[in-house]
């Protein structure tokens, strides 16, 4: 039985721009909470990192050399990467930072492996040598084999909500499905990884060259989607804090390419914060911005509050190593034959509300066919520290991938009328007025931001302008 581990995210939301943005410098300060302990780094050629545990490097400042390749790959934990910097963070003209998920395996007799994901992403499924012995691409997104989805293998998508803009906690993409025909198999791409860069002073894509990569990996092949081939995992995600973010670079969080006839993977999820928000270069997916920078760690200004993580404690008793491999190859756990299905999984959830709105739910996703959605039940605890278990039916006499999900949603029947702020719902409507001026309307979000009316988006002022003749039709309180 083995285990794969996915933070919970939070079900809120803040709408895209389109790039060209207007300047809204600060005189708020920033820290990125580095302690400098890795000291510089410096880039010159081709350099890769295999992610240390917890993913976390404290530098005091980054360069990354003109034609030069920074490319991180998952470590143990498949932590995400999180670069944190006292000083610069400068991408130099051809220079990349890359968490791309890998590519699939093209057809062989045999079956294939799917691709890695990125540092914090999901790996694409295992392609197999007829249709119904591929597996589906892990990740709450992960593409289903073609024995579930008629006509070709599913691609991956990112799998969480849109409204999931914030990036914290920063998870990657989701693979996408492995294949197979009577001609050979192919496997899934891997999704792109998550990284997040934050610096106490600038980042600077310097040129139309400089690049920040979190790309799917690409399919495999069997000649073509219409003969039951991969599929391509999802982008992954980028977030870049600072005071200031300038340049002319590229940010890229795209989907795999496809094979002849398919789909590419979809998209994943860019999120810029700078007061100064100097950047005229091109991302894709549209980014989520914010023109108020951080938290992006537990001792940086403003500090990062404890986010929700989930896990997996135990399955038919037993207790998980302490680092499970998920592979379909070496069973992290064994259970005994005398077993019958369904098998109690649990579920360990920190700084999570408990109860509803908060669902869980376990994923199984088999060797070969379908993977299956349990509802987990019995959510009890605090907030620091809860628990929930699902029964789940086990395929007997073979290996599966068990992962657990969770999604919390923020309720209110007023608060939905308004338009999110940076991912966060609005819990009041404020009104100032000041001798000699007119009065000006404020949204307040749940944690004291506070923005307003006439500086949103005009689609947002528009939505605030009907949320306000609902109220008034309907007095709603």
């Amino acid at each position: 039985m083995n285990v794969q581990r996915l933070f919970g995210w939070a079900h809120i939301a803040a709408l895209a721009l389109s790039l060209g943005w207007i300047n809204a410098a600060s005189g708020q300060a920033f820290s990125s909470g580095s302690t400098g302990a890795d000291g510089p780094l410096v880039v010159s050629g081709a350099q890769t990192i295999t992610v240390r545990p917890g993913g976390v490097y404290n530098y005091t400042t980054v360069t990354i050399a003109n034609f030069s390749t920074l490319n991180f790959v998952a470590g143990s934990d498949n932590s995400p990467v999180v670069i944190l910097a006292t000083g610069d963070v400068t991408l130099n003209s051809g220079s990349t930072i890359s968490v791309n998920g890998s590519n699939g395996q093209a057809a062989t007799t045999v079956p294939t492996v799917g691709g890695d994901g990125g540092p914090g992403g999901f790996a694409g499924g295992n392609g197999g040598v007829t249709p119904n012995l591929a597996s589906a691409g892990f990740g709450p997104g992960g593409g289903q084999p073609a024995a579930a989805f008629p006509g070709a293998a599913q691609r991956g998508t990112y799998g969480a909500p849109d409204a999931f803009v914030s990036l914290i906690p920063p998870f990657g993409g989701s693979g996408g499905s492995g294949g197979g025909s009577s001609t050979g198999s192919a496997s899934g791409g891997g999704g792109g990884g998550a990284i997040l860069i934050a610096s106490s002073t600038r980042i600077n894509l310097v040129t139309t060259s400089s690049t920040i990569r979190a790309n799917g990996g690409n399919a495999g092949s069997t000649g073509g989607c219409n003969s039951v081939s991969s599929s391509a995992g999802s982008g992954g995600a980028i977030r870049l804090v600072a005071p200031q973010i300038v340049g002319t670079g590229i940010v890229r969080a795209i989907g795999g390419t496809p094979c002849a006839g398919g789909t590419a993977g979809g998209d994943g999820r860019i999120r810029l914060e700078a007061p100064a928000m100097d950047f005229t270069g091109s991302a894709i997916p549209f980014p989520s911005i914010s023109f108020a920078a951080g938290p992006v760690s537990p001792v940086g200004d403003p500090v990062l509050a404890n986010v929700p993580t989930l896990a997996i404690a135990s399955i038919g008793g037993q207790a998980l190593p302490p680092a499970p491999a998920a592979s379909y190859f070496v069973p992290d756990i064994t259970l005994p034959l005398e077993t019958t299905n369904p098998v109690p999984v649990a579920v360990a959830a920190t700084n999570t509300p408990v109860g509803s709105p908060t669902e869980i739910t376990v994923r199984l996703i088999p060797q070969s066919g379908t993977p299956t959605n349990v509802p987990a039940v019995n959510h009890a605890g605090t907030f620091a520290s809860s628990s929930a278990s699902a029964d789940v039916t086990f395929l007997v006499g073979g290996v599966s991938v068990v992962q657990a999900i969770a999604a919390f949603t923020l309720t209110g029947q007023t608060a939905s009328l308004f338009p999110n702020i940076d991912g966060e719902p609005v819990e009041r409507v404020m009104v100032a007025a000041s001798p000699g001026e007119a009065s000006t309307l404020s949204l307040v979000t749940k944690s004291g931001r506070e923005v307003r009316v006439d500086q949103l988006r005009v689609e947002q002022q528009q939505q605030v302008a009907r949320a306000w003749q609902i109220l008034k039709e309907t007095h709603v309180e």
